[in-house]
């Protein structure tokens, strides 16, 4: 194919991507209810902050307080989500006590609250997904420590190359993810920033908290430039959120791939076994190792969509649109589900995997993949220098296929005529040492350097990479709880304001208000009612002093 052929192949394939992407975004009807959990907990925060901070007016907040926990409490109509629209929220609100609801927005927009939303979300996908790639990792090493001296062919370009063991194999797909768990920790550190208090994206003339509602929110921090927080990081924190996910693809689909290339031979060495494979309806003798396809399906979808997550972002401007914040989101709640679901595919692949240990040693045996052992022993034992050994070697292969013979085959007097006829001297190497550099398990055993395929520095890495895991788990644990805590903290303050309005409401005598004109919440409760028609009393209370009190 010639060069403008194929560029315009790929801007066609780039754009097909894109397209899906779109589509599949178009294809929600309405907003993602996945974040209305987010639009509660963000409105909580803000009515402690104004609250603490007295930036409204005590009764307001008494009733917004009231109304909001009201309607958070609320059933959902039947067949309905709820919608994490603010605008909804705030229709309620007003449903509830009147316009004065619409003030619990004060200082914000739906910029900087959707894209708190969105950031509370995808850092909880982040450890969602870090957890299935951690339980993969388990797996994987479970796997792994079985076969440490497990015989193997190793490939370079297809062809076999030296042999290694299925720990060495498995063990590098392992330090892969764990370079993707590392990746995923540094993801969370940068999502885990508040823009909420940024406003459309310069702030607002009232000196809203930002650090206190960061901290409500079990935010590690602030996104601290507005425009930033609004215009620039909504879109490169969701490419990448789907960028980290999407190089942990690469590696999953083309090991996927190694095992479905071994079905091209009879005997091969490492195969699914059990339900995970399916039948052919004609062919009675067939195994069809359909959960590697569908892995690599799996690898390639969450692959695909990362770039279109990419290409959504990359030709908007640098203000705040919809494509970016809404749409982009959206699709990305399908893209948190693949990349679980891949990583869930891995695991199920591993844990079905039949690995036959002789067949995967007659593999190596068949093949001349122990010749460089044999030119690196004779360097060790006779001081022949390296490409004279590598010419003998290779000249050895050449002869031995020639003649149909596998590496084992092959005679001392051999071996010895070659050496002689290409170095006009006497073969330096006795029959022991000879059959020690064709042994395949041999040349494993004399590895010396650190990192390769002997079984004893096998066995170190894995009790490294296995510390790893568990370290790893420790961060998820860590953040899980520091959200947890967090939410805790929220629910105990809010509570506390609300128990305060119900107290402050009582000792006012709720200033005439009738009980019907009360919060649901609040006026379901009995000894609010009875004195909801009693004269009002100054009631001298300090907001914040009075919330920390209730706290406790």
């Amino acid at each position: 194919m010639d060069p403008h052929s194929l560029r315009l192949l790929r801007v066609f394939c780039a754009f097909g991507t894109l397209a899906a992407f779109c589509v599949e975004a178009a294809a929600w009807a309405g907003d993602p209810p996945a974040l209305y959990p987010y639009l509660i907990e963000a409105n909580r925060a803000q009515v402690v902050m104004l609250a603490e901070r007295e930036l409204l007016p005590h009764d307001q907040l008494r009733r917004i307080a009231g109304a909001l926990k009201t309607a958070a409490t609320e059933p959902a109509a039947p067949g309905v989500q709820r919608s994490p629209n603010y605008l909804a929220l705030e229709a309620r609100l007003v449903e509830l006590i009147g316009p004065e609801a619409s003030n619990i927005h004060v200082g914000r927009s739906r910029n900087d609250l959707g894209e708190t939303m969105n950031r509370m979300w995808l850092r909880d996908q982040v450890l969602r997904i870090a957890e299935a790639l951690f339980s993969v990792r388990s797996t994987l090493q479970k796997v792994a420590g079985a076969h440490l001296e497990t015989v193997m062919p190793g490939f370079t370009q297809a062809v076999q190359a030296q042999p290694t063991t299925v720990a060495h194999f498995l063990l590098a797909l392992d330090s892969s993810l764990e370079r993707d768990g590392q990746r995923l920790r540094e993801l969370y550190k940068r999502i885990n920033r508040s823009p909420l208090g940024s406003g459309a994206f310069t702030t607002s003339g009232f000196p809203l908290d930002r650090v206190r509602l960061a901290d409500l929110l079990a935010f590690d921090g602030l996104i601290e430039n507005s425009y930033d927080a609004i215009m620039v990081s909504a879109a490169d924190s969701k490419v990448e959120f789907s960028m980290v996910i999407g190089l942990s693809a690469i590696n999953i689909g083309r090991f996927a791939q190694s095992l479905v290339f071994q079905y091209d031979d009879p005997s091969a060495g490492m195969v699914l076994d059990g339900p995970i494979t399916t039948h052919s309806s004609a062919m009675p003798q067939k195994r069809n190792p359909s959960a590697l396809e569908r892995l690599r399906l799996g690898a390639s979808e969450v692959l695909a969509n990362a770039h279109a997550s990419a290409m959504f972002s990359h030709n908007t401007p640098m203000y705040e649109v919809k494509d970016v914040r809404e749409d982009h989101l959206i699709r990305l709640i399908r893209f948190a589900d693949e990349a679980v679901a891949m990583f869930e595919s891995l695991k199920a692949v591993l844990e079905s995997l039949t690995i036959r240990r002789d067949v995967l040693r007659n593999l190596v045996d068949g093949d001349y993949s122990t010749m460089s052992e044999l030119a690196d022993t004779l360097l060790r034992q006779a001081n022949v220098p390296f490409r004279t050994g590598y010419k003998v070697a290779s000249e050895l292969t050449t002869y031995g296929k020639a003649k149909g013979k596998k590496t084992a085959e092959l005679t001392l007097q051999e071996v010895s005529e070659i050496f002689h006829r290409l170095t006009g001297a006497a073969f330096p190497l006795s029959e022991a040492q000879l059959r020690q550099a064709f042994d395949p398990a041999a040349l494993i055993a004399n590895r010396k350097g650190r990192g390769g395929p002997q079984p004893a520095e096998t066995a170190r890495m894995l009790r490294v990479q296995q510390q790893d895991v568990a370290q790893a788990r420790l961060w998820v644990q860590g953040c899980r709880k520091a959200s947890q805590n967090a939410s805790w903290r929220l629910q105990r303050s809010f509570d506390a304001l609300v128990r305060w309005c119900v107290e402050a409401l009582l000792g006012q005598g709720l200033g005439g208000v009738a009980g019907d004109d009360l919060p649901d919440c609040m006026s379901q409760q009995p000894a609010v009612r009875a004195k909801a028609t009693k004269p009002a009393r100054a009631s001298g209370l300090d907001i914040r002093m009075r919330i920390r009190i209730l706290e406790a």
